[in-house]
């Protein structure tokens, strides 16, 4: 398990390369799971969703490079870092569609990177 301080690092360093993979993208971070929740432990990792203002098909197209950006934090933090890009208008148009963006919303941490 890694600090709250650190866990504000991660996602400021994920934002900020993320900035660069999706020029004009304007990443916002949500925290879930079990460190939103207060509950993480020693094996939990670290979920956080990005939406950004991109094309789903682009984000599909860099999935690769998100990958390597979170094994990169991995080395650098120690802990799994489990990134979702999505598109913003996408995620919000589904929120009561899908029971997976509807509890991201209702229990979902936003982080200001």
């Amino acid at each position: 398990m890694v600090p709250r301080q650190d866990v504000q690092k991660i996602i400021s360093k994920l934002c900020g390369t993320l900035e660069q993979l999706f020029p004009q993208a304007r990443p916002e971070a949500i925290l879930f799971g079990s460190y939103a929740r207060g509950d993480a432990d020693v094996g939990s990792d670290l979920d956080v969703l990005i939406l950004v203002d991109t094309p789903r098909q682009v984000i599909s197209a860099k999935n690769w490079q998100v990958g390597s950006l979170a094994a990169d934090l991995l080395l650098d933090y120690g802990v799994v870092v489990s990134p979702i890009v999505e598109n913003r208008d996408y995620f919000h148009a589904n929120i009561g569609l899908l029971p997976f963006y509807g509890n991201i919303q209702r229990e979902g941490v936003r982080i200001s990177a």
